[in-house]
């Protein structure tokens, strides 16, 4: 039997911490980076749909709240180990999708089903919904690297260059339509 509510009880997600390899003058937590990404989904989805481009807003909003899920798990593998050559990217995705199950084990199995389910075709970057995801999980990147640069971080400049420029890109035909209005005003943050 589903144990909702001790799933409900767990918040290991606050407690793993982003970037522990860089200095930072507000530490940020997986499940607020989470947040953010769910809220800039939402933001990216009403501009696309004003711009008459399909999206389903609830399933991008369920694959941003689950994204990262798996770092209840593995923690925050820096970006530098986790691809380090394709050998240790794989088995890291590999052990991710044998495991990010086991995040949502308390759940009915259906529910459970669904949210691997979102959480693997997120991975895969193929619908609109999972590519929108990923340029919300950028922008949330790009937002924290801000935040620690106005603080006089300078540790974020790089990050928050190369993040803007794979922005910038960045080609799907839904982005080319609200990249010039989202990224406005971006080169003269750094």
């Amino acid at each position: 039997m589903a144990k909702i509510f001790d799933h409900l009880l767990n918040r290991d997600l606050a407690h793993v911490i982003r970037f522990n390899n860089r200095p930072q003058h507000f530490p940020e937590s997986v499940a607020e980076h989470s947040f953010y990404v769910a809220y800039f989904v939402l933001i990216i989805c009403s501009l696309l749909e004003k711009k008459k481009v399909k999206v389903d807003t609830k399933k991008a909003l369920a694959m941003a709240l689950i994204h990262d899920s798996e770092e209840g798990f593995s923690g925050d593998i820096l970006n530098p180990f986790k691809h380090f050559n394709e050998k240790v990217y794989a088995a890291i995705r590999e052990v991710n999708r044998q495991m990010v199950g086991e995040m949502f084990a308390d759940l009915p199995a259906d529910l459970n089903s669904e949210l691997v389910q979102l959480w693997k075709e997120e991975s895969t970057a193929k619908s609109i919904e999972s590519q929108v995801v990923k340029v919300a999980d950028k922008l949330q990147l790009l937002s924290k690297c801000f935040e620690e640069i106005a603080a006089g971080n300078t540790y974020f400049e790089e990050i928050y260059k190369d993040q803007l420029s794979s922005l910038k890109k960045l080609n799907q035909p839904w982005w080319q339509k609200i990249a010039s209005e989202v990224l406005s005003g971006a080169e003269k943050q750094v």
